[in-house]
């Protein structure tokens, strides 16, 4: 058969209520691909249960312009939901076509779907030794997904975090228009925040909370009373003992504590981590660090107090709906090699988009217009990557911009970064170039505005970022070859710093960049070595100007 032959297929979609599922109908259409090149879904409205995935084969063309398909309005706790599925497929092209879901949005109270809904629309992935190349993804257009809208996985390597068995090859989207679509996820905190401070949210946010913190890790009943060390309730399943921690598990909260929910002891505060030092079936004994000396309280505690354990389930791990499952991103790309993602349009109530243990990488001319979570992510282990002419708002979502652990080659040119909540994290990275960037207003998670800024359960206070940080994910890890120039920096009002370097650095050059807003400071390097921080321009708030050396 001619290989550009399009075999054009058309059927009828019933109209009547009773129609619940078009699958099967669907499902024909790409039954076919074995024999023809073209599969083409004509424009109409198609309802998709998602109970079986529509299977996609190599060599295949689908046009699908003018096609809406839907996914229910309800779903229940089910997870996971794949709508066309592909295993090592190789010069496939889709084109067109609409997915409409019902993502949960925590600023709504009538959401037919759970959070931990996962839909994902095109789902191709790729078994060790098999073949996934020539993919190209255009003119797709979503709202309301919850899960990435594009998936393309490679094989990785089991065993090992970083590396690929085999990569899927020449992945390419374009001109994409995907909105609201991604995983759902909550945000570090958010649960927690309204949990420990309920009198600064709505009755509905008050519920919501309610319904999904992980109330397994309440204790309820606490006696604390004056010139006490001990801390009485219900201990019967023991709270571990606090241990000692180093490096990047000093805060993770795993075995911490804090209290909320009535007046507390003179020297307790609310929402502040402690750590267990004793552990008896009737009570503890609690300490400002772990293994210290116990606190004797100074007052008596109300008579409603509670306490929440394992600050890291309870804070940082709740970000992520139980049973979630994958699909960050409106598109979520693992193990890719050649992939270019240019001219689309990205928003999420989650991370936005989702590039991990990729390499050779072209992101360019995208917009990302909202993000609940991170808005741009180069996640681990990338290689060879250029980011350029992209415009991200990151709408006091988390980070606006994560390159993380270990990503190496990258260059960021000519973009645009504002709006983020948490930041620029730049992860332990080699050959780094960061030039002619805007960045504004990048830390509104630090606001003292429990709508908008975040606490920290380390202190109970509001969180605090720089602007741009440089960190590292192994002990002792090292990092280098880092140019940032050219860039304009406006910070946030809450902002700690303009950039901060983790101690580890190598070959270092910060210069000629343009500092704005009431924080322009960049923090001693220390710990760094060959480093150049010269020739920067500060506009302060009081619109006097100098020089950073």
């Amino acid at each position: 058969m001619n290989r550009f032959l399009t075999v054009v297929m058309v059927f009828t979609i019933l109209t009547s209520s009773s129609q619940a599922d078009d699958t099967s109908k669907l499902a024909a259409l790409f039954a076919s691909a074995d024999t023809h090149d073209a599969v083409t879904i004509p424009p109409g409205d198609y309802e998709i249960d998602g109970s079986k995935p529509i299977q996609l084969a190599s060599s295949t063309t689908v046009w699908a312009y003018g096609a809406r398909f839907h996914l229910p309005k309800s779903l229940g706790d089910r997870a996971r939901v794949v709508l066309f599925l592909g295993e090592n497929v190789s010069d496939f092209h889709w084109f067109g076509g609409h997915f409409a879901g019902h993502v949960f949005d925590n600023t709504k109270a009538d959401n037919s779907w759970e959070p931990n809904v996962n839909s994902r629309p095109i789902l191709i992935t790729t078994t060790k030794g098999g073949v996934t190349e020539n993919l190209t993804f255009r003119d797709v257009t979503s709202n309301g997904v919850a899960g990435a809208v594009i998936t393309v996985l490679g094989a990785e390597k089991k065993g090992s975090e970083r590396d690929v068995e085999t990569y899927a090859r020449n992945v390419t989207v374009e001109n994409c228009t995907l909105e609201r679509s991604g995983k759902f996820m909550w945000d570090y905190g958010y649960l927690w925040q309204i949990t420990v401070w309920p009198e600064e949210y709505n009755d509905d946010e008050r519920k919501m909370a309610a319904k999904y913190f992980r109330n397994d890790l309440i204790r309820e009943s606490i006696r604390m009373l004056a010139n006490d060390d001990r801390v009485y309730f219900d201990n019967s399943k023991l709270l571990p003992v606090s241990t000692k921690r180093e490096g990047a598990d000093a805060d993770r909260g795993h075995d911490s504590i804090c209290f909320y929910n009535d007046q507390l002891p003179r020297n307790i505060k609310r929402g502040k981590q402690y750590f267990v030092v004793e552990s008896k079936p009737s009570y503890i004994r609690i300490a400002e660090q772990p293994l210290g000396a116990p606190i004797r309280f100074e007052s008596d505690g109300g008579k409603s107090v509670n306490l929440i354990f394992n600050l890291f389930q309870a804070h940082l791990a709740l970000y992520a709906p139980a049973g979630s499952g994958p699909g960050k991103g409106a598109l979520d790309l693992v193990g890719c090699e050649n992939v270019i993602v240019r001219g689309c349009r990205l928003s999420a109530l989650g991370d936005t988009m989702h590039i991990q243990k990729c390499k050779t990488i072209t992101f360019a001319n995208n917009q990302i217009t909202g993000s609940r979570m991170g808005a741009f992510f180069l996640a681990e282990f990338c290689k060879n990557a250029t980011i350029t002419g992209n415009t991200v708002d990151g709408t006091n979502g988390s980070r606006v911009i994560s390159v993380e652990k270990s990503c190496q080659d990258v260059t960021m040119i000519g973009n645009t970064f504002r709006g983020g909540g948490r930041g620029s994290w730049i992860n332990q990275p080699r050959n780094f170039v960061l030039a002619d960037n805007i960045f504004e207003n990048n830390t509104t998670k630090c606001e003292t505005d429990p709508k908008r800024g975040r606490r920290s359960f380390v202190t109970g206070d509001y969180e605090h970022y720089a602007e741009l940080y440089f960190t590292t994910f192994e002990s002792n890890g090292k990092y280098g070859n880092i140019a940032i120039r050219g860039n304009i920096f406006t910070s946030g009002s809450k902002a700690t710093e303009a950039i901060t370097f983790a101690s580890g650095g190598d070959n270092i050059i910060v210069k000629d960049n343009i500092f704005r807003g009431p924080v322009t400071t960049i923090a001693e390097p220390v710990g760094c070595i060959n480093v150049i921080i010269e020739d920067n321009m500060v506009t302060r708030a009081s619109s006097d100007s100098g020089r950073l050396k």
